[in-house]
């Protein structure tokens, strides 16, 4: 190709691949680099695209077969939905054998927008029926046995303020689920300042923390790289870290805050940075760690939906960083030990060049 023709092809928003007879890859353009690394450039598809239903249509359609599509899942770094369309070139610039192109669509936005939709209507109606059976309860109440009771009327309005509050909150962290999820396919790419975002969270959650007597101890290095990511999903994911540490931590004591650079994150092959926050509350049952992620999970249910010791709980906040963390290609670790308080670790890339990944 020459210089122009390859600017041009590398302009197409879509994956698009030429392949010879042999399947070796002849051709690619920015958006096919990006899915299947930067040095796939002669080597044999199947290296680096390993799914038979598209390796099976290409050898067909390079044999004389009529052009194939259909939609398949990749399942690295994170899955996605890709539709895909294979075609052979009659006027190929190889006289002595076969060409086709391989055209790759990303759908998982438009698959992962129709399960969302199910989803929120089945979460919405399975989460919000105490709440609303309580208010509606209440207001019953209200408006029979207790119309003329004062004391009953100021104790009920109480209870039916923090009801609806609840339903707000859940409402917002499932809109906030759903739009993280929805995206969660399409890594960030600008560089944020990890130390400062900790610190815009620390500033806006310290009157929360002094109410409790709770004090930030934290330790970062005058070298910490930046961190590839979106700063609002960072920030989200520092404040729920952060906030759970505050809620469970326990009064009157300090929630510790370690930053460090890693050479690399674990079960990935990028660099990153780490961002460990530890709480030294009551700790979280071993058998129950891997389960914190689960959404509507809480370690315990009382003490989670109680409003009177001011803490408030949708059980999603973690699931929230899950998929954040997911988005970002970085990976979230958690450990614990009953009375010796809690540490969540988070690791962020700092480089997220595209690697030759078999997908």
């Amino acid at each position: 190709m020459t210089l122009i023709s390859q600017e041009i092809f590398d302009r197409i928003p879509t994956a698009v691949i030429v392949v010879d007879d042999k399947r070796r890859i002849l051709h690619a353009n920015q958006a096919a680099i990006d899915l299947i690394g930067s040095s796939a450039t002669g080597r044999d598809l199947a290296l680096n695209l390993r799914h038979p239903r598209v390796l099976d249509g290409l050898d067909q359609v390079l044999n004389g077969m009529p052009d194939a599509e259909g939609e398949i899942t990749l399942p690295v770094p994170v899955a996605r939905s890709m539709s895909y369309r294979i075609e052979r070139l009659a006027d190929a610039p190889l006289a002595d054998s076969s060409v086709a192109t391989l055209v790759l669509n990303d759908i998982t936005s438009a698959k992962k927008a129709e399960e969302m939709r199910a989803d929120f209507v089945a979460n919405v109606s399975h989460e919000l029926r105490s709440p609303l059976t309580a208010l509606i309860g209440f207001i019953e109440t209200l408006r029979g046995p207790a119309s003329d009771d004062i004391e009953a009327r100021t104790r009920f309005l109480d209870i039916m303020h923090r009801e609806s509050q609840r339903m707000a909150r859940l409402i917002e962290d499932l809109l906030s689920l759903s739009r993280v999820e929805i995206n969660e396919h399409v890594p960030p790419r600008k560089s944020v300042d990890v130390e400062r975002s900790i610190n815009n969270v620390i500033e806006a959650l310290e009157p929360q923390a002094a109410a409790r007597g709770i004090t930030f101890k934290i330790d970062c290095p005058p070298d910490l790289p930046k961190a590839i990511a979106d700063s609002d999903q960072l920030h989200q994911v520092f404040r729920n870290l952060i906030e759970n540490a505050i809620k469970y931590g326990g009064d009157n004591k300090s929630i510790d805050i370690a930053l460090a650079a890693v050479g690399r994150i674990p079960g990935t092959a990028h660099p990153g940075v780490s961002i460990a926050v530890t709480d030294h509350g009551p700790g979280i049952p071993k058998e129950l760690i891997p389960r914190l992620t689960e959404r509507f999970f809480r370690v315990d249910e009382a003490r989670s939906s109680n409003p009177d010791n001011g803490i408030g709980s949708t059980g999603l906040g973690l699931a929230i960083v899950k998929h954040i963390i997911s988005r970002h290609r970085g990976h979230l670790a958690a450990r614990s030990t009953l009375g010796g308080g809690s540490t969540f670790t988070v690791f962020i890339p700092t480089d997220l060049q595209p690697k030759n990944e078999r997908l």
